[in-house]
């Protein structure tokens, strides 16, 4: 492994750091470029559930050490789901858990919060990664090293380009301009209700027990030429062990996401993108204004810092295969984001990068490898997107793929 020169990651998201863990674990060479100028530059995100194939991903790039601090610093959390009717404030359905890992996977699943997993893949990286910066493009060389060229003027030099950069990657762009994201012309506000006493003296006891579905159904015939869309809020309570973390964890919440078509949203969609807090905290009270009073608590009492309107955006589940390069890849939502409904996306990611760095540190980096690596993953990125649209389809009534307009981005 030392006859090549660094890996190149630009991103550091989930997806970008797990790849480097997994690198520096393998003793492989690389440093990490991140346009945010601080790692707490701004809100890192919600919960994250990561099914048994994202668990296994992760305890294979993180070190022993850092993959136990993961496995304290889960959320505990009651395996079952309960469905409610959003206007009536009656039960649907009720079931309780666990759900069983499938194929006699030893790893189950686990729920974290975004922010305390990167934390912990931040942890050694110090000397490996820089903030602000931002990039512009990349040449290749005559000989075959890749050139990453940066907003503030500077350049960097390596072997191998990993686009993990997001669904507005540059890398990808330039590398696969034709590969677009698709508009399913759905929106969501994501929020974190502190699991207060106040909260928890009007808030349903039954919905503070594990995954709950509050559903609103109502036609909006006026508005759409559909005769129902869904408005579903999805949410699941999130309490941390009294352990030695314990204190550099968040207060216990309930993580919650409010998803429908954004036709539902009645503002433009460009609008939407730019809420801030506040704005889009306003926004989901204005939604669920005919809501049960016992739910629409879960909006009064949210933390608006924390809360956030983003467009539900997805690849083609059958992605289309291209030449692969010995000195270009990408990973996670660069290259395959998915719709949250299906609670895969960050599973799929950590894959990418387990997956990713396994096959350098085993094999190098040659167009050959690098191909392997990508036609793997097309293929489980194809189950996982699948998977997302069916919960999007059931959420908040997502179109059919085919229906689906490239986004302009």
């Amino acid at each position: 492994m030392d006859s090549f020169s660094r890996v190149i990651i630009i991103g550091g998201g989930i997806g970008g750091l797990a790849l480097a863990q997994g690198l520096k674990k393998s003793g492989v060479p690389f440093h990490v470029f991140e346009q945010d100028p601080t790692p707490d530059f701004r809100a890192q995100g919600y919960r994250l559930k990561l099914n048994s194939d994202g668990c296994k991903a992760l305890n294979e790039v993180l070190s022993d050490s850092l993959w136990r601090q993961f496995q304290d610093t889960c959320a505990v959390c009651e395996e079952g789901e309960t469905n409610f009717d959003a206007i009536a404030g009656t039960t649907i359905a009720s079931r309780a858990g666990p759900r069983r890992a499938r194929g006699g996977a030893v790893i189950k699943t686990q729920t974290c919060d975004r922010t305390v997993l990167r934390n912990i893949l931040l942890s050694g990286l110090d000397d490996n990664i820089s903030f602000g910066k931002s990039l512009l493009e990349y040449t290749i060389t005559e000989n075959g090293k890749i050139v990453a060229k940066f907003a503030d003027g500077s350049s960097e030099n390596g072997t191998l380009l990993v686009g993990a950069d997001g669904i507005h990657s540059r890398i990808r762009k330039q590398y696969l301009p034709s590969h677009r994201p698709l508009d399913t012309n759905g929106s969501c506000i994501y929020g974190k209700t502190p699991l207060t006493p106040e909260l928890l003296e009007i808030f349903p006891k039954r919905a503070t027990k594990w995954m709950t579905l509050i559903i609103d159904r109502t036609p909006m015939t006026q508005t759409l030429d559909v005769d129902e869309t869904p408005l579903t809020l999805l949410l699941e309570p999130i309490r941390f062990a009294n352990n030695t973390y314990r204190k550099d964890l968040p207060v216990d919440y309930i993580y919650w996401v409010l998803i429908s078509r954004t036709d539902v949203f009645e503002t433009h969609t460009k609008e939407l993108l730019y809420l801030n807090g506040e704005e889009s905290a306003k926004l989901s009270l204005n939604l669920t204004q005919e809501w049960d009073p016992s739910f629409r608590v879960l909006f009064y009492l949210q933390d608006s810092s924390q809360t956030s309107t983003l467009r539900v955006s997805s690849a083609f589940p059958k992605i289309v295969p291209w030449e692969p390069s010995a000195n270009v890849t990408l990973l996670g939502d660069a290259i395959h984001v998915m719709s949250p409904s299906g609670g895969v996306g960050a599973a799929t990611a950590l894959r990418d990068a387990a997956l990713l760095s396994n096959t350098i540190s085993k094999f190098g980096i040659s167009a050959s490898t690098i191909g392997e690596y990508e036609a793997t993953m097309r293929i489980y990125a194809q189950a996982s997107i699948e998977r997302s649209y069916f919960g999007g389809k059931k959420m908040f009534g997502q179109e059919p793929f085919e229906k689906c307009k490239p986004l302009e981005i």
